[in-house]
């Protein structure tokens, strides 16, 4: 996997507008004012691509008709999709996987929301732009990698960007996080673009393992005369500057692992029951609710976590699929209780990505790469039990179809993060320095929210 108004530029100049965010980060403080409030996001990725109109989809009436034609093999029995209790405003009658109670329960209560058919976007693109050449489309649509790397660059036309958009945030955050050796962002699934900057590190541990060189605090001689031997080794007067850097990064990542040990060690255990012998994600996910327990021993006002699930990648069959619904409902059910029990609701959203959808029209019996698709917000922040977006029709050779069912987004990427970036703090005038593109899409200067997805107030 792999980073003035984008409307008028090109990526080579909002890449130029990246480099200030190191001077913005000064700034930020000030603009955003004193506060002791903290808030956090939590991207759970769906690597391979999840086939999320067989998780929010038609449950009834015209809608399920053509969904179940498009679909054939694929299509779920109206027995296994829960109904939303509301239906859409033009009355179409949406449901929930079965798999996932626990999300629908969150959604009912007003704490979890989906986005319909958002994906990446260079600019505003219609099917008759497709068609006859002229849309500017992202590069490498239905690749993985690339697709990967611009859901969390927010960057879609440019295949060697400098950051991901978590990363700017951590430099536009930099000083109302104040001094630390820990990044505010988190990972518990191995290094990523969508944290990393050239301002900005991703502080990366295991799921359950303890951060930090095995034996390193341990007290036994053997152990001691290591450590001393390491020390040495990496405190050198090093002439070569990637020698000395190296060291220096290694110095760095020791004092940063001691750090979040401690801030761990000063909180009390998370005694919510995930799911952590059984469920990846759970696991997960627990590591998230104590990086957020341990907030304010690192010092954190912001922060944002990213967590990995492989294996969405349906093409032969797509009868993993329920089981993996019910593996992710499980995880975002025990995280939103221990995030409730912590007081925190109003201070955490989770939000889901993916590759992209997958097309409505079967490939054997699983399905292929495609585009827009469905996306889960979770969080008292969130104003829920809505579906934002355009929820498109779902018949093949719809307005919306490029070919197979793959379905052009009517929600861009960048409108869904902008959301997510206005509730975290970032001024409307600076959304352009942490989503470069996003002017193509959305008018800072109006009143009006990107989506009206999250409780901006």
């Amino acid at each position: 996997m792999g980073e003035a108004s984008c409307a008028s530029v090109g990526s080579i100049a909002a890449l130029s507008s990246i480099l200030n965010l190191k001077l913005v980060g000064s700034l930020s403080g000030a603009e955003i004012g004193p506060t002791d409030d903290y808030k956090a996001l939590v991207c759970v990725f769906l690597a391979g691509g999840n086939d999320s109109f067989n998780m929010l989809l038609p449950q009834s009436g015209d809608g399920y008709a053509e969904y179940a034609e498009s679909r054939r093999s694929l299509a779920l029995p109206v027995s296994q999709i829960t109904p939303l209790s509301h239906a859409l405003p033009d009355g179409r009658q949406l449901g929930l996987n079965v798999s996932m109670p626990g999300v629908l329960d969150l959604y009912e209560a007003e704490k979890a929301a989906f986005v319909a058919n958002v994906g990446t976007l260079v600019e505003a693109t219609t099917v008759s732009g497709i068609q006859n050449g002229t849309a500017t489309l992202p590069l490498g649509l239905f690749s993985h990698s690339d697709q990967q790397l611009h859901w969390q660059t927010s960057l879609p036309d440019t295949r060697s960007p400098d950051s991901g958009w978590a990363g700017r945030l951590g430099d536009f955050f930099k000083d109302l996080n104040g001094v630390s050796g820990v990044s505010m962002n988190i990972s518990t699934a191995g290094t990523n673009v969508f944290q990393s900057s050239s301002g900005t590190s991703v502080f990366s541990k295991a799921p359950g393992d303890t951060p930090g060189l095995a034996n390193w605090e341990n007290p036994s001689p053997i152990f001691r005369n290591r450590r001393k031997a390491i020390e040495t080794v990496l405190e050198a007067d090093y002439q070569n500057v990637f020698e000395r850097a190296f060291a220096g990064r290694s110095l760095d990542a020791i004092a940063a692992s001691k750090e979040y040990l401690d801030a761990v060690a000063a909180v009390p255990e998370v005694t919510s029951p995930f799911s952590t012998t059984t469920n990846p994600i759970s696991l997960q996910l627990k590591d998230v609710v104590e990086g957020i327990s341990a907030r304010e021993g690192m010092g954190k006002k912001r922060q944002t976590f990213f967590v990995k699930a492989p294996g969405w990648d349906h093409h032969s069959s797509l009868d993993p699929h329920p089981a993996m619904l019910a593996q992710l409902n499980e995880a975002i059910t025990e995280f939103q209780t221990a995030i409730d029990s912590m007081g925190l609701s109003e201070k955490v959203t989770l939000f889901t990505a993916s590759d992209f959808g997958r097309t409505l029209s079967p490939n054997g019996g699983g399905s292929d790469h495609a585009w827009g698709g469905n996306q889960i917000v979770v969080g008292g922040a969130v104003n829920g039990r809505k579906v934002y977006g355009s929820y498109p029709e779902l018949a093949m050779g719809n307005p919306l179809d490029t070919g197979r069912g793959r379905l052009l987004p009517t929600t861009s990427v960048d409108e869904y993060f902008a959301e997510l970036a206005l509730w975290m703090g970032v001024p409307k005038s600076s959304l352009p320095l942490i989503l470069p593109n996003v002017g193509r899409f959305y008018d800072a200067s109006t009143s009006e929210p990107p989506l009206g997805l999250m409780n901006l107030v």
